[in-house]
């Protein structure tokens, strides 16, 4: 569960590609230099296709509970050169599922996180660090990260030579280390065995969008297996919230979901 930033102090008062990732797949030759036919609506300096690509295949190790009940979900991203590691690629990633089946549970959960990658590098071997906030502006907020560097953070833990992100049992708080109820507002997590593989969509840049409306442009449709009317024909890019939990667009330009790159 997430709740938008103006939830919380009202409390205190064109197109995108779609694609799944494979970990079995064989590793990324992909690299710095955008293909020589750059096509760059989003206008950041990295072709839109190559950008889909990077998403999808360093795509860390996403473990959601085998038993979790409410597994339906994609991916919206932005990516870009890292602002404080231009050789490096920053990818935002923003979990959307359909339901929350938790606690007080509702309709609607978006949680995101970072990841820092070296495309110089073929994944897995270029994922270089993870960054999380969970449950983000609530009470149960918790901020996690981890790296591949050998630096003064947390190491990531790897299943089949793949740094883990892990997705609460029902909640989907997302975490870059192994969450346990104590500390987590109860929630739970499992280090599968198998990776969750949502389809992803990259939505470009703020003020130079690829994708205006999840439906028809990206995976929250019936084709998919989506069924709640709320959750259709959403715009990542409008201020409006994803049904009952946070606002999309502010996950995806907030700096708490950057990581450092490796020193």
């Amino acid at each position: 569960m997430r709740m938008s930033r103006g939830a919380l102090v009202a409390l205190a008062a064109c197109s995108g590609a779609s694609s799944t990732p494979d970990h079995d797949a064989q590793p990324s030759d992909s690299s710095i230099d955008a293909p020589a036919a750059v096509v760059d609506k989003d206008n950041d300096g990295l072709d839109d296709a190559y950008e889909s690509k990077l998403a999808t295949d360093y795509l860390p190790f996403l473990s959601l509970d085998p038993n979790d009940g409410c597994k339906r979900s994609g991916l919206v991203v932005r990516v870009r050169k890292h602002p404080a590691a231009p050789t490096k690629i920053l990818i935002i990633y923003d979990h959307l599922f359909e339901t929350d089946c938790g606690l007080n549970g509702h309709t609607g959960d978006n949680e995101a996180f970072g990841v820092v990658i070296d495309p110089a590098k073929p994944a897995p071997a270029g994922i270089l660090a993870i960054k999380t906030a969970s449950h983000q502006n609530t009470p149960c907020e918790k901020i996690t990260e981890c790296s591949t560097c050998g630096d003064g953070r947390k190491v990531c833990d790897k299943q089949g030579g793949w740094p883990v992100l892990y997705a609460s049992k029902d909640k989907h708080g997302q975490y870059a280390s192994k969450c346990s109820t104590f500390g987590t507002c109860f929630d739970t997590c499992t280090l599968a065995q198998t990776a969750h593989r949502p389809p992803i969509t990259n939505v470009g840049e703020p003020g130079a969008a690829l994708v205006t409306n999840l439906t028809t442009q990206g995976f929250i449709n019936a084709m998919n297996g989506w069924t709640k009317a709320e959750l259709m024909n959403l715009d990542p890019w409008a201020p409006g919230d994803f049904g009952s939990a946070g606002n999309v667009a502010e996950d995806l330009v907030d700096p708490t979901f950057v990581p450092a790159a490796c020193p």
